[in-house]
């Protein structure tokens, strides 16, 4: 008998957690009748390569800076992201990129400009 009882709270238990799990009842569904404003895209507009168009960034950091001579210096670079990183994401790896080469270089960076692609 006590194993029916647990049975029946732990039913009780999962059946009052699945009780949000219906349709919304504040929304009314939309009359069938109803005009819409909605324009629905043409086939034009639509691409039928069925190829999904990735968003990957490049970018290039052109630095300047100086070296301990007092000689200026100018240092670039590169970064990218794959599938759909961004221009700030692959413009921190190009500056990455440029601080490490300026670091073997022998350059202090002052300045750095960012282009996205």
């Amino acid at each position: 008998m006590m194993r029916h009882v647990m049975l029946l709270a732990v039913f009780a238990v999962l059946g009052s957690f699945s009780a949000g799990c219906g349709p919304a009842t504040d929304d009314p569904a939309p009359e069938t009748g109803a005009p819409t404003t909605e324009q629905l895209p043409s086939e034009e507009a639509t691409p039928d390569d069925g190829e999904v168009t990735q968003m990957a960034r490049n970018c290039q950091t052109t630095c300047s800076g100086v070296k301990a001579t007092g000689e200026s210096c100018s240092v670039i670079g590169f970064g990218s992201t794959t599938f759909l990183g961004g221009c700030t994401k692959a413009c921190r790896f190009a500056r990455a990129d440029a601080d490490a080469n300026a670091s073997s270089s022998g350059c202090i960076l002052s300045t750095c400009s960012d282009v996205c692609r």
